[in-house]
C-alpha cells in the first residue's frame, strides 16, 4: 500500500507545470521574480525559438513579420509593462490558437489568422498574451505549484494513515479514496488558477488594447466566435475544437464579462470632440487628438492574412486550390486575388501571376 500511496502523491503533485519538476530551479520565496533572472528567461524564451526554427515550426516571412511585430509592439507599448521586450513570432500550424512563453515571447500560429475577420480580433489575442506575460504568469504558475506539492501530499498522507488506522477490509478503500481526493484537489487548485489567469488577462488585455486605438471589442468578439465553433463542431479549419479552447478555457460567463469590461472602457474613455487640437507642449501643435488610429478591417491585415494563407499550405498547389474553391462560391476580394498571385508565383506560374498583380497595382 506505501508504494501505491507513494507513487499516487507524486502523481497528483506533477499536475502542476512541468516545469516546477526541475530540480535545477532554485528554492523561492513569495515573488516570482526572484524564481529566474530576467537575463534567464530571455535565454529560455530564445532557446525555445531556435528549438521551433530547428523543427520548422516557425513561419518566417519579411512582410508576414514585419506586420506581426508592428501589431504587437504596438500593443506591447499600451501594455503596464512596456519598457519590457517582446518578441512576436508566427508559427506556420494551422490550428487555432496563441502563447506567451517566458522572456517576453509570444507566438501566434497562422490558423489563427486565419479565423480572424478583422485586425482587431488578432489584436485582443496578441493583448491577452501580453498581459500573461506582464503579470508573470508562468513564474507564478512554477511558485503556486512548487508551493502547492508539499501540503497537498502532506493532505494525502494523513487521509491514508487515518483510513489505515480505522483498520478492516474498508482500510484499502478509504485510502484510495484518500488518494483521488488529494489528486482531485491538486487538478481543482489547477483549474482554478487557470481561470483566475485567464480572468487577469483578459481585464489588462481589454484595457491595453483600448489604450492601443484599437476596438477593444476585438478580444471578446474572437472569444465568442471561438465558443461558436466549438458548439456547433465546425472549430478549425479542419473541422475540430480549437487548440485555443483547449488552452484558454472559454464559458459564456468568461465571454459576458470580456464583453461587460468592454463596456466599462468604452463608458470611460475620454471623449474629444472633432478638430480639437493638443495641449501638449510634446507633441505638434498640428495634431489632432480627436483622430484614432486604425482599427477594424485594414489593408495590410488582409496581405498579411493571405500571405499566411499560402506559406501555411501544405504546398502552393494546395493553396491555388483553396483560391479556386472560394472563387466557386463568390468573387475574390483584391487581398484574395494578391494570394492566389503569390500562390501561383511559388508555383512557378508566373505567366499567371504576373498579369494579376499588375492589375492590383
Amino acid at each position: 500500500m506505501l508504494r501505491i500511496v507513494l507513487t499516487a502523491a507524486a502523481l497528483a503533485c506533477s499536475t502542476g507545470l512541468a516545469l516546477a519538476q526541475d530540480n535545477r530551479l532554485p528554492d523561492i520565496g513569495s515573488s516570482a521574480g526572484e524564481l529566474i533572472t530576467p537575463a534567464k528567461e530571455a535565454e529560455y524564451g530564445a532557446m525555445l525559438l531556435a528549438q521551433l526554427r530547428h523543427y520548422d515550426y516557425l513561419l518566417e516571412d519579411p512582410l508576414v513579420d514585419s506586420w506581426l511585430d508592428t501589431l504587437g509592439q504596438r500593443i506591447a507599448g499600451a501594455s503596464d509593462d512596456p519598457r519590457r521586450g517582446y518578441t512576436f513570432f508566427m508559427m506556420r500550424q494551422r490550428e487555432i490558437n496563441a502563447f506567451a512563453t517566458l522572456g517576453g515571447y509570444v507566438g501566434v500560429n497562422s490558423g489563427l489568422v486565419l479565423a480572424a475577420e478583422r485586425e482587431d480580433e488578432v489584436a485582443g489575442v496578441l493583448a491577452h498574451e501580453v498581459a500573461h506575460v506582464t503579470q508573470e504568469h508562468v513564474l507564478r504558475g512554477v511558485e503556486r505549484a512548487q508551493r502547492d506539492q508539499l501540503p497537498i501530499l502532506l493532505a494525502m498522507l494523513g487521509a491514508v494513515a487515518i483510513a489505515n488506522a480505522s483498520g478492516g477490509n474498508s482500510a484499502d478503500d478509504a485510502a484510495q479514496a484518500a488518494i483521488v481526493g488529494a489528486m482531485g484537489l491538486a487538478q481543482q487548485r489547477q483549474i482554478d488558477y487557470t481561470r483566475s489567469n485567464e480572468s487577469e488577462a483578459d481585464r489588462l488585455g481589454i484595457q491595453a488594447l483600448a489604450r492601443a486605438g484599437f476596438d477593444p471589442a476585438g478580444m471578446a468578439d474572437f472569444f465568442a466566435k471561438m465558443h461558436a465553433r466549438s458548439r456547433t463542431n465546425a472549430a478549425s479549419l479542419y473541422g475540430e475544437t480549437p487548440d485555443y479552447l483547449r488552452t484558454h478555457p472559454m464559458t459564456t460567463t468568461r465571454i459576458t464579462e470580456a464583453k461587460e469590461r468592454v463596456e466599462r472602457v468604452r463608458a470611460n474613455r475620454p471623449s474629444f470632440s472633432a478638430g480639437m487640437r493638443s495641449d501638449n507642449p510634446l507633441l505638434p501643435g498640428g495634431i489632432d487628438v480627436s483622430t484614432r488610429l486604425a482599427s477594424g478591417r485594414t489593408g495590410v491585415f488582409e496581405l498579411a492574412r493571405e500571405r499566411l494563407r499560402v506559406l501555411s499550405a501544405p504546398t502552393p498547389a494546395e493553396a491555388i486550390r483553396e483560391y479556386e474553391a472560394l472563387a466557386r462560391a463568390r468573387s475574390l476580394t483584391a487581398a484574395e486575388r494578391y494570394g492566389m498571385a503569390v500562390a501561383q508565383l511559388q508555383a512557378g506560374q508566373a505567366r499567371r501571376a504576373l498579369p494579376a498583380l499588375a492589375a492590383l497595382a
